[in-house]
């Protein structure tokens, strides 16, 4: 009686055979899916990516606090100031650059209201331009 009752019923219990039939189908026409060996290749690639990341991380991290690294970061103490020396330099030069702009335009701001007060008939033209 259930027999019955699950015969009417439109259910795939048995979907998974029909579907690696169709792919196997498909395959013997067309050949080996060729993206899977590409996923397996591209994975492989990412694994060698990480472990050399790891390695290098392990031989920052042993370099770090081994005994050349007080020579490793004076070296690189160095060049950071020798680099905070040189930004200093360019810094006051363009401070240099920037006063010298400031004076230019208070300059010309002069020369503008001098310009201004002496032609009284080009005031009076202005409003009416509005």
């Amino acid at each position: 009686m259930a027999t019955n009752f699950l015969a009417h019923e439109k259910i795939w219990f048995d979907k998974f055979k029909y579907d690696d039939a169709e792919r196997r189908f498909y395959e013997q026409m067309n050949g080996p899916v060729a993206g899977a060996s590409r996923q397996e290749n591209g994975a492989s690639v990412i694994l060698r990516d990480i472990a050399r990341a790891r390695e290098n991380i392990q031989k920052s991290l042993a370099g770090s606090s081994g005994p050349g690294a007080s020579s490793g970061t004076s070296g690189d103490h160095g060049e950071l100031v020798v680099r905070i020396a040189s930004l200093e330099v360019e810094n006051q030069s363009l401070r240099g650059v920037v006063q010298e702009l400031q004076q230019a335009i208070s300059k010309l701001e002069a020369r503008l209201n001098v310009l201004e007060k002496s032609s009284p008939g080009h005031r009076a033209t202005a409003p009416q331009t509005q």
